[in-house]
């Protein structure tokens, strides 16, 4: 069997390493996987990705697209994600996954909107937590109930955020600061047990970041609103997202007529996989068959919702008084 060629654009965060990692686990268990290239502007980190996964290091995305991929995974910085897509769309025939975040603000979404027009089918995004197999099998329970509001918690570190190299996702004017880095898994969850549901009328909360704070955005958030959700009536929801110190963690409550249905993610968990290596899985399937993963038809609600929360609450900006 022809194996699947897969690259890499773009190593701005963990993301490529744990998805080339798995794509690995699955070539070893006989998945016809290949990884065939890598490029990132630091030469240093593209070399030891080489190194490690036994590929190819192309200097530029033109010299990627040598390396025939059939997929590319690109995780690059919300503002580099328009111009790279749009290269690689025209340079290759390959699909596209893009990890989160594609775009932290109203014109990097734009920018990335118009840098895929015409090519939609062949990209998709997504939190991986789309992925994890607890929530996929909660929302095959929510389909065919009736639901009365949703609750959602995602909780994120954001000390690694504050790194000189990562600071970028703490910046609300180029990453899009904790409430899109960390919101947006808030944001993929719901929109997997509500799929196709969009905010709105108007978001009330609020933001708190401590005085003295390292940070460039909020610490914690509390959001609440309405999803209009296609076929079914108008859903309440309320979401919680913190950036402080602690394991990740990634909750959902579903309220309906027969009950509460829940389902808690957490890192390191025993029993739970936040999906990693299901979306990996996915990967290699979806390419197989010709078609994009989370393809961005239905994953546009995801970012539109997350930038669009982010925007209404950055105007509640609560400052703790020092004493």
């Amino acid at each position: 069997m022809t194996p699947i060629r897969i690259a890499f654009a773009g190593l701005a965060h963990s993301h490529p390493v744990s998805d080339a990692s798995n794509l690995a686990r699955l070539r070893d268990a006989g998945s016809p996987v290949e990884v065939v290239g890598v490029f990132d502007s630091d030469a240093a980190l593209a070399t030891a990705f080489a190194a490690r996964f036994g590929c190819e290091i192309a200097p530029t995305l033109a010299a990627l697209a040598g390396t025939r991929p059939d997929l590319v995974i690109l995780t690059a910085r919300p503002h580099e994600t328009a111009p790279f897509v749009r290269e690689l769309l025209a340079t290759t025939g390959a699909l596209v996954f893009a990890n989160k975040v594609v775009a932290g603000t109203a014109a990097q979404l734009a920018a990335w909107e118009a840098a895929i027009a015409g090519d939609q089918d062949r990209v998709g995004t997504s939190s991986v937590l789309r992925f994890a197999p607890a929530l996929r099998a909660l929302a095959a329970r929510v389909a065919g109930s009736g639901v009365w509001g949703v609750r959602v918690l995602a909780q994120h570190d954001i000390e690694m955020f504050l790194a000189p190299d990562r600071a970028w996702q703490d910046d609300p004017a180029r990453g899009g600061g904790t409430l899109v880095t960390a919101g947006i898994h808030a944001w993929e969850m719901l929109n997997a047990v509500l799929p196709g549901a969009e905010l709105v009328g108007d978001v009330s909360g609020w933001t708190h970041r401590s005085p003295g704070s390292r940070s460039a955005s909020e610490e914690v958030a509390q959001l609440a609103g309405t999803v209009a959700v296609p076929d079914r009536r108008d859903v309440q929801f309320g979401i919680t997202v913190t950036g402080t110190p602690g394991p990740e963690r990634y909750a959902i409550d579903v309220f309906t007529a027969t009950g509460t249905l829940s389902v808690s993610l957490e890192f390191p968990h025993p029993h739970d996989s936040l999906g990693f290596a299901e979306l990996a899985a996915a990967l290699v399937d979806n390419t197989q068959g010709g078609c994009a993963t989370a393809p961005w038809d239905s994953a546009r609600a995801v970012a539109t919702n997350t930038i669009r929360a982010a925007q209404a609450l950055r105007g509640t900006h609560h400052t703790e008084k020092s004493q």
